[in-house]
């Protein structure tokens, strides 16, 4: 008995001791799914020589761009990410360009928001190469981790109509690429670290997008994004007083921008009026199939007119306003402009005085608007002389990028 008692108790002692290593050793690790990032291709790689050879010739056109040239310390990788979202209550896979040095270290997120494009091909990510988007990317070399939006309706999202200027549309998914951003830090072969400092700037329909974005995250995500600076360029910040000031012209030489704006609206289901209420016929007919992802915006305006009278039907010139016909509407564009409001990140907002396709009037009334709330509030304004909406681009970028770098202090 003795016996069967201690060989008992040595089996018994060896089945614990390997129940004990198996729950330790065989239980399997099994990794957190990513909840925002999808996927990340590199699609360029851009060495300091690079960079330097990209910014040198820019110099004799815009001199100040030999105050960002000191601070070009890093080469940097491109990637075309995906990244879920959502559009409404639509989950979508949406796309975008993240730049990341290769220094190694934290880096600061700085978010382009580009202007108007009709083109899919034209689309950030499918377009790495462009030189427009390579003076963008270069920003990267500086010490931040850069990041371009497609925007919804382009690059891996065409199953989705453009929400063009529509806020939550367009704010939504910027964060989102944030927060992948955020993801691939963890990844090690990509060597970097995230940094919840971010950065703003965009032009045109970037400059409203990023003052969208400025807005919304001073007001309900500062704890998740630290604003240090924000710039914006000639943005149509009041979606009513500019549709009032395009309707109401004689002659208007950009007509796309308003019938990319409506049906742009329509497409989220902001108001249901038809067409034909807002704009004459043949226009009216035309304006689903000009939108088509290959028409650029100059193809789109062969198709209008550029006078405004014939264009708009004469209920939408005289009671856009006040025909409750229009009050959905009315309110849609009212909720996705921007407002004075007590900012609190630095916000630089440029603006070429001879601008003719978004009123100079949008930047200088936001501006006066914002005095009138503070006069202390962190906001500077430049006036562009004699510069329009195409010439004021480059020079409104520069002078956004060299303020970043002293904020940054760097």
């Amino acid at each position: 008995m003795h016996r069967f008692y201690v060989i008992t108790l040595m089996l018994t002692g060896m089945l614990l001791i390997s129940c004990s290593k198996s729950s330790v050793t065989e239980i399997p690790v099994v990794p957190v799914p990513d909840k925002y990032l999808v996927s990340y291709t590199l699609v360029r790689s851009m060495s300091v020589l690079d960079v330097n050879a990209l910014y040198s010739p820019v110099q004799s056109v815009y001199p100040d761009v030999a105050d960002i040239i000191p601070s070009v310390k890093y080469g940097t990788k491109v990637y075309s990410v995906t990244y879920n979202t959502t559009l409404g209550t639509k989950k979508l896979v949406a796309s975008g360009l993240v730049c990341i040095p290769d220094g190694g270290g934290a880096y600061p997120i700085l978010s382009f928001q580009n202007g108007t494009n009709t083109v899919y091909a034209n689309a950030p990510s499918l377009n790495a190469g462009n030189y427009s988007i390579q003076l963008i990317t270069g920003f990267a070399t500086t010490g931040f981790v850069v990041v371009i939006p497609d925007y919804l309706g382009f690059g891996v999202s065409t199953q989705v109509f453009h929400p063009y200027l529509h806020l939550a549309s367009t704010v939504t998914p910027i964060l989102d690429l944030f927060r992948a951003v955020k993801e691939m830090s963890a990844k090690t072969e990509l060597n970097f670290k995230y940094s919840a400092d971010t950065y703003l700037m965009g032009y045109s329909q970037g400059g409203l997008s990023t003052l969208q974005v400025h807005k919304t995250i001073e007001d309900s995500y500062a704890s998740e994004f630290n604003l240090k600076a924000v710039g914006c360029g000639a943005g149509p910040y009041n979606l009513i007083q500019i549709t009032d000031l395009v309707v109401g012209s004689t002659n208007y030489y950009q007509p796309y921008y308003i019938a990319y704006l409506m049906k742009g609206f329509k497409s989220v289901g902001a108001f249901t009026n038809a067409y034909s209420d807002i704009f004459n016929e043949p226009y009216a007919s035309r304006i689903d199939g000009l939108f088509n992802g290959i028409n650029s915006g100059s193809a789109i305006n062969d198709q209008l007119t550029t006078s405004m009278a014939q264009l708009f039907s004469v209920e939408f010139r005289t009671t856009l306003d006040t025909n409750v016909k229009f009050k959905d509407m009315r309110d849609a564009l009212i909720a996705s402009s921007v407002s004075a409001w007590k900012i609190k990140t630095p916000l630089i907002l440029t603006h070429g005085q001879s601008d003719t396709d978004v009123s100079p009037l949008m930047t200088k009334q936001l501006y006066d608007n914002l005095m009138l709330l503070d006069p202390a509030l962190p906001v500077t304004y430049i006036p562009m002389a004699g510069l329009d909406h195409g010439s004021a681009s480059a020079p409104s970028l520069v002078n956004f990028m060299e303020r970043f770098l002293r904020i940054r202090g760097k």
